[in-house]
């Protein structure tokens, strides 16, 4: 009997990140640093509409030496939002994120709504985990190390 595959919504974040597309990029990118994650979900009255990555803020800003003050995150998001449903298995979020070439992908219920985001770091994790963390390849992919979950590049 096939083991059944584990659904998106046991290893999706809930907590997402998100601002106002009028909010400057110098503003987002010192939240997200507060709170350690690496993208932000850009909303419009409530509705999720962007995102902004490190790799955003990175080629659109800092490799262009744009003021950071001067420009707000909706004119450097990605998108259209790449979305999945909540109801998605992990390997079907994962092949998605393969056809579209993204790392993340914003998680909706029927509505349309975000409830969530699902990274490849998520998706390593799960299988560190799922192999007992004995697979070194799965822990190097999700930074997993003898029960620490950071590294020195911090």
């Amino acid at each position: 009997m096939m083991e059944k595959e584990q659904g998106i919504a046991d290893v999706m974040v809930k907590a997402v990140m998100t601002v106002d597309l009028n909010t400057n990029v110098k503003d987002c990118a010192r939240a997200m640093a507060k709170r350690g994650v690496s993208c932000a979900v850009i909303t419009q009255a409530g509705a999720a509409i962007g995102i902004v990555t490190e790799r955003d803020l990175v080629s659109k800003v800092l490799a262009d030496a744009v003021d950071p003050t001067r420009v707000l995150v909706r004119d450097i998001m990605s998108t259209p939002l790449i979305t999945v449903p909540a109801e998605a298995s992990v390997g079907e979020a994962a092949a998605m994120m393969a056809q579209y070439r993204v790392r993340r992908l914003v998680v909706v219920d029927g509505t349309a709504a975000m409830v969530g985001i699902i990274t490849t770091g998520d998706i390593a994790r799960s299988l560190a985990e799922k192999h007992g963390y004995r697979e070194p390849k799965f822990n190097a992919l999700a930074r997993y190390r003898d029960g620490v979950e950071d590294g020195p590049y911090r």
